[in-house]
């Protein structure tokens, strides 16, 4: 398509760095700042509003940002985060047009041909704007016939040249033009040279000779241009001007594994809903081994003859594709579903799908709790208790950072990413498990520690008897102290030192109970049962 039947937006986002520091760790109303270092110095590369506000700009070494705004939020460089970022904006952006694509700094738009589904240009770009601006994100927006037109009036255009970063409406776009072919060097005529996209040396080599606006090159010769400047600025220049093609590269989502059985009568025998699973788990067994791929959720759908329709999802603690693992969690999904006056169609989808390599069958599978058999049979375990109790009925104990025994664990959903051996396999997680230490824990653990009453020898010895809920125990063996207690630069206000002991009565129960505070430091100490032993 010729430039004259083109219409590209090109849409910068200046803070998106930022903003995505706000969602993750909230508005604390001070200006924010990314850095990188350089040569061992944290520079600037970029900010927000109120750090612009603040004269804060990229480039800037952070020792001299703070000077001007002591208070500042700081947060390292991240370019995948960036680019990932980029990539969702521009797939939502297909609301406006199948052809868009992430820049540098924004997302690419080709939005010829469907701007008239949205009252015309200038609507359309006002609208996604408009949206943008009530998610917290801000934007400046441009549209040309050419790639290198449109991104150079976003970034360095003024007034009416660029759409507003903050319309007041989906309606609002006044003030904002539509550049066309014929006014475009009239456009491009004052922009300073960077806006051709050029290397930061040749940009600065032009400057120092007097050349620093794109219409100050335009009528000059090319060959010495060429020679002086290389070929790099005559292509950017008829680029943005439109004597050279120039075009970007559209995205497309990605495809989803999804299959589905129309009927040509509707179902109702349990017989038929059952061969209806057992269809379609084999069909998405199929398209995810074709696809090299595994799933952590499947969905298994279907609609009813008066138009309902139902859904009920299946996840699996680890990425996976087996047709028999899948066929055993599907079969208790029959029970769930009710056809009622009949089902006209059903439908399964893979989802939270990840690449997996084939199995190798010839390789040895050695014995032993850590082999693969054990580690499949314990992940089709939890897999059928999920399948059976629904998810998140289904938890197991996870460690967490804490000094206190009754905060040290927490519960999450079964599987290995939430232990400190982040392997995606079971094994990994089960030879951590083993060769944690063993200490001297209780079976049970007390939601809260019960103070009791205790007689000691000496205030730093083990108790010779306490009395829990009016009984008293005599204790024959004990064994401790184990002192837990927080790092000094850590420790909470308020916070003592705990020593626990083992404690054994004349009945061969046991007991696990701390002193809290030490009597050395002119504590009062406290006596707690916080649980039994076997």
């Amino acid at each position: 398509m010729s430039a004259a039947g083109r219409h590209i937006v090109y849409i910068q986002f200046p803070y998106l760095a930022a903003a995505r520091v706000r969602r993750r760790d909230g508005d604390s109303g001070q200006p924010v700042l990314i850095t990188r270092q350089v040569g061992g110095v944290d520079m600037v590369v970029a900010g927000c509003a109120r750090a612009a506000a603040f004269g804060l700009a990229a480039g800037m070494r952070l020792a001299d940002a703070r000077a001007l705004c002591p208070r500042l939020v700081t947060d390292d460089f991240d370019a995948a985060s960036d680019h990932a970022d980029l990539w969702r904006l521009a797939l939502w952006a297909r609301r406006y047009s199948p052809l868009t694509a992430p820049g540098d700094t924004g997302i690419w738009l080709d939005i010829a041909g469907a701007e008239h589904l949205f009252g015309g240009t200038r609507a359309l770009v006002a609208d996604c704007l408009c949206r943008l601006y009530r998610s917290g994100l801000r934007a400046v927006a441009a549209t040309a016939p050419t790639c290198g037109a449109a991104w150079a009036l976003a970034h360095y255009g003024t007034g009416s040249q660029r759409f507003m970063t903050a319309p007041k409406s989906s309606g609002d776009s006044a003030g904002a033009c539509v550049v066309r072919r014929a006014h475009l060097r009239q456009h491009l005529a004052p922009l300073p040279l960077m806006a051709l996209r050029l290397a930061p040396g040749v940009a600065a080599k032009m400057h120092d000779t007097g050349l620093r606006a794109i219409g100050d090159i335009i009528g000059l010769p090319r060959a010495p241009l060429a020679a002086r400047f290389g070929t790099d600025l005559l292509t950017r220049l008829d680029q943005a001007l439109g004597d050279c093609d120039e075009s970007f590269s559209p995205i497309s989502p990605p495809t989803p594994l999804y299959v589905r059985r129309q009927f040509v009568e509707p179902i109702a025998a349990p017989e038929d809903v059952r061969r209806m699973v057992h269809i379609l788990t084999d069909d998405i067994a199929a398209l995810l081994q074709q696809a090299g791929l595994a799933a952590r959720r499947i969905r298994l759908g279907w609609q009813l003859v008066d138009g309902l329709v139902f859904a009920k999802d299946v996840h699996l603690s680890r990425p996976g594709r087996d047709r028999a693992l899948l066929h055993r969690l599907m079969a208790g999904l029959v029970t769930v579903i009710k056809p009622e006056f009949g089902i006209e169609c059903g439908w399964m989808e893979a989802l939270e799908c990840s690449p997996l390599a084939p199995l190798d069958d010839d390789l040895p599978v050695l014995d032993g709790p850590n082999s693969k058999a054990a580690c499949d049979a314990y992940a089709g375990l939890v897999d059928r208790l999920v399948a059976r109790l629904g998810y998140g009925a289904v938890v197991q104990l996870a460690p967490r950072e804490s000094w206190q025994p009754e905060t040290a664990q927490s519960c999450v959903l079964p599987g290995p990413a939430h232990y400190e051996n982040r392997s995606s396999d079971w094994s990994g997680w089960l030879a951590a498990t083993a060769s944690r230490p063993a200490a001297p824990r209780p079976i049970r653990l007390l939601a809260y520690p019960q103070q009791i009453e205790v007689t000691a020898l000496l205030p730093d010895h083990p108790p010779a008897r306490f009395v829990w809920y009016r009984k008293q125990h005599k204790i024959l063996y004990a064994t401790g102290p184990e002192r837990i207690a927080p790092a000094w630069w850590q420790a909470p206000p308020g916070s003592l030192t705990r020593d626990y002991f083992c404690l054994y009565d004349q009945e061969g129960a046991g007991f696990w109970v701390y002193r809290e505070g030490l009597p050395e430091r002119d504590e009062m100490p406290r006596w707690y049962l916080h649980g039994f032993l076997a």
